[in-house]
């Protein structure tokens, strides 16, 4: 039975996706395109505030979000007031990794749980 709940939560493991966190250039025009609702996003000021968001949306030059501490405060920051910004995304050279990697962990012990249980006739 243990070997079926290893086999399960490494199969869990290597099939979640990795995110990485991206910094994006508040002056390029394809931002709007580059943002999805629901992305998530880290907000550096200038005044040296960071706020963590829930993107909304991108009206002129103002980015519309929620914050992400459980509050889902509505909050809106200017792009001229913006240092730096980050958007979590999906990383798929890390999740093929991850994927590959769980796969020649989990054959292997698959097949090692099987034949303890062939072995103790289970």
């Amino acid at each position: 039975m243990t070997g079926k709940i290893l086999i399960t939560i490494l199969a869990v493991v290597s099939l979640t996706g990795c995110t990485t966190m991206r910094s994006m250039d508040t002056t390029r025009a394809d931002l709007e395109a580059e943002l999805q609702p629901d992305d998530r996003l880290v907000v550096y000021e200038t005044s040296g505030r960071i706020i963590d968001m829930t993107f909304i949306d991108l009206e002129g030059e103002t980015l519309y979000g929620r914050l992400t501490d459980g509050s889902q405060v509505p909050i809106s920051v200017e792009l001229s007031d913006i240092e730096k910004l980050e958007v979590e995304k999906i990383d798929g050279a890390k999740t093929t990794l991850a994927v590959v990697g769980g796969t020649l962990v989990l054959v292997p012990v698959a097949l090692a749980a099987g034949l303890v249980g062939i072995m103790t006739g289970m």
